[in-house]
């Protein structure tokens, strides 16, 4: 019966897919792709061989929802936290309707991680048209961490779907200036911010876009247009209250909430993360803000390009090696897309939301294999600005 019901999950996703396809024709293939892709995936996982990265944190996740779903739904309701075993919360919601089946899990994270590729989509048409649209859908569909990551029960895909669907209501407030736009995204990042604290600073760009609108208004004199922007502030204002009141998804922010210095906060997070056989820059930690200056280009580069060819030991190494090129392919694009990045503001926008959560997940990795997992939820973001060329065969 739990295979069953999981294989029935899975149909229900591809129904859903094939039906959004209806609405955007020239989004058909890719989607389509992406969610058999991540089906197929899940499927070797379940019945032939385990995935990468899927034998640690994956299989407490599920056992955790396995275990709070037998005090039933009422009981899963109890168990509510943000933060990691967010996802063990969700997943235990489903266990306690439907019983006790990995299948199932897998295939809601298989739909949510084709409707990526479909958030993608959508904000890269509206940036650049839909020839960019569906060349960057095709990169989404088949980037190898997304697929891992659609197919195996981590919570990358409860992070990262809801992020890249707050950027595609961000963009659509930048553009209409509708408020309902503005708190579809503030509800999104939100959600995302549940499962990981590292979204938090993407606040931090939309604050700046909101003061930067008020600013233009007291400079144009334009009353009635000054009263919702800063209706608008307000209410991004008290989202944050809220979040750093309730400490809604700050768990990894605990030793700076308890007022403790952010350097050393920092450097202690990274000598944690420096462990094991893919830790790197065991002994390279800030000491003052000043040392920020040239940790954060050269924690980077570790960030997105290890495992370098060079240290490469293992069979799964070539996985790393074969992420740090596709990472190394799609910063060249985004290099020769730059200047026209900032010439649309839109785009400009998404760029300095993608810059900061690229400086956060960096200076807080110190093992490869981590890295690997976090610039996976970049890759959407990164994938909606970087205009990818066409390919010639």
């Amino acid at each position: 019966m739990q295979e069953v019901v999981g294989f029935l999950f899975l149909a229900l996703g591809g129904i859903f897919i094939v039906r959004l396809t209806r609405r955007f024709p020239q989004l058909r293939n890719p989607l389509i792709a992406a969610f058999l892709i991540r089906a197929a995936f899940a499927l070797i996982h379940r019945y032939v061989w385990p995935l990468p990265d899927s034998q640690a944190d994956a299989i407490g996740f599920e056992l955790t929802a396995a275990n709070w779903a037998q005090q039933g739904f009422p009981g899963v309701l109890r168990e509510f936290r943000t933060g990691a075993w967010l996802y063990s919360w969700v997943v235990a919601i489903f266990y306690s309707f439907f019983g006790r089946s990995p299948l199932m899990a897998q295939a809601i994270n298989v739909t949510l991680g084709s409707l990526i590729v479909y958030n993608v989509f959508r904000v890269t048409e509206m940036l650049w048209g839909s020839h960019y649209a569906r060349r960057s859908a095709w990169c989404t569909a088949l980037f190898p961490t997304l697929v891992l990551y659609s197919a195996i029960t981590m919570r990358e895909v409860m992070i990262v779907f809801p992020l890249t669907l707050g950027v595609l209501y961000f963009v659509r407030w930048l553009r209409e200036d509708c408020i309902f736009s503005f708190l579809k995204a503030l509800v999104m990042f939100s959600i995302s911010v549940a499962f990981h604290t590292g979204i938090l600073p993407v606040f931090c760009v939309v604050g700046l876009e909101a003061l930067r609108r008020i600013f233009d208004a007291l400079a144009l004199g334009k009353g009635q247009a000054l009263a919702k922007r800063m209706g608008i502030l307000c209410l991004l204002v008290f989202v944050v209250f809220v979040i750093f009141t309730t400490g809604w998804g700050l768990e990894k922010a605990g030793r700076l909430l308890k007022g403790g210095s952010f350097v050393e906060v920092l450097a202690v997070q990274q000598r944690i993360a420096a462990r094991g056989r893919a830790a790197y820059l065991y002994d390279f930690h800030p000491h003052s803000f000043f040392d920020l200056l040239f940790h954060v280009p050269i924690r980077i580069v570790y960030f997105l390009f290890m495992p370098f060819p060079w240290v490469v030991s293992s069979p799964i190494d070539l996985f790393g090696l074969t992420i740090a090129g596709l990472n190394f392919t799609l910063t060249v694009f985004f290099l020769r897309s730059l200047l026209v990045i900032w010439k649309r503001k839109e785009s400009r926008w998404i760029f300095w939301m993608l810059s900061v959560l690229l400086v956060t997940f960096a200076l807080s990795t110190s093992n490869y294999g981590t890295a690997i997992r976090h610039s996976a939820k970049l890759v959407p973001i990164a994938m909606t600005i970087v205009r990818i060329p066409r390919v010639k065969l």
